[in-house]
């Protein structure tokens, strides 16, 4: 019986571990609301640069000043942010 429970217990431990690191790879446009703000909102900033595709903004982001800051989200997770801000 304490076996039975103690291999429950790492399956769900085991599980929630799992789960947790794929939900830290989902990168959404909330993720990155949490920093801009106000005049740096988002759609601020397309709307200045007239970034208006999912290209232009991956283009812009690495090559900004700012793009040490920007390295660990993928072209992937940037791409899904250009979705949700309805860029093309």
């Amino acid at each position: 019986m304490k076996k039975t429970l103690a291999l429950i217990v790492a399956l769900v431990f085991a599980l929630g571990v799992v789960s947790v690191s794929f939900a830290a790879d989902a990168v959404t446009l909330a993720t990155c609301q949490k920093c801009h703000k106000g005049d740096k909102a988002l759609d601020k900033i397309t709307a200045a640069k007239n970034i208006s595709t999912a290209d232009d903004l991956i283009k812009t982001l690495r090559s900004s000043p700012k793009a040490k800051m920007h390295e660990k989200f993928t072209d992937d997770n940037l791409k899904a942010v250009a979705k949700e801000l309805k860029l093309k």
